[in-house]
C-alpha cells in the first residue's frame, strides 16, 4: 500500500493524490506475474527433462531390441542343432528312419 506523504497531499489535493496512488499500483509489477514467471521457467525445464529423458529411453529400448534380436538368433541357431541331432539319432537307431527321410526329401520314392 502506497501512502502520499501530507505535504504532497497538501499541494495535490486528496482526488489527484488517490489518482497518483492508483497509477503507480498499475504499473507496479505484479506479484502474480512474477509467480507466472516461475511456473513458465519451471515449465520449460519440465520440457527439457522430459525430452532428456525420452532419449533415454529410445536408447535402452533400442539397446534392448538388439539384445532381443541377438538371443533370437541364438535360439534358432540352437533349434537347427538339436533338430539335426536328433534327427542323427533317429538315423542312427532306426533304419526305417532312412527310407522316411528319403522319402520326405523326394531321393527315394
Amino acid at each position: 500500500m502506497i501512502t502520499i506523504p501530507r505535504v504532497l497531499r497538501d499541494k495535490l489535493g486528496d482526488e489527484a493524490s488517490e489518482a497518483l496512488v492508483d497509477v503507480i499500483n498499475m504499473n507496479e509489477p505484479s506479484k502474480d506475474l512474477a509467480t507466472k514467471a516461475d511456473l513458465a521457467n519451471l515449465r520449460t525445464e519440465l520440457k527439457t527433462d522430459i525430452a532428456k529423458l525420452d532419449g533415454k529411453i529410445d536408447n535402452v529400448k533400442t539397446a534392448l531390441e538388439g539384445k532381443l534380436d541377438t538371443i533370437k538368433i541364438e535360439i534358432e541357431g540352437k533349434q537347427k542343432l538339436y533338430f539335426l541331432i536328433l534327427l542323427f539319432v533317429m538315423l542312427l537307431t532306426n533304419p526305417k528312419a532312412i527310407d522316411l527321410l528319403g522319402k520326405l526329401l523326394g531321393l527315394v520314392k
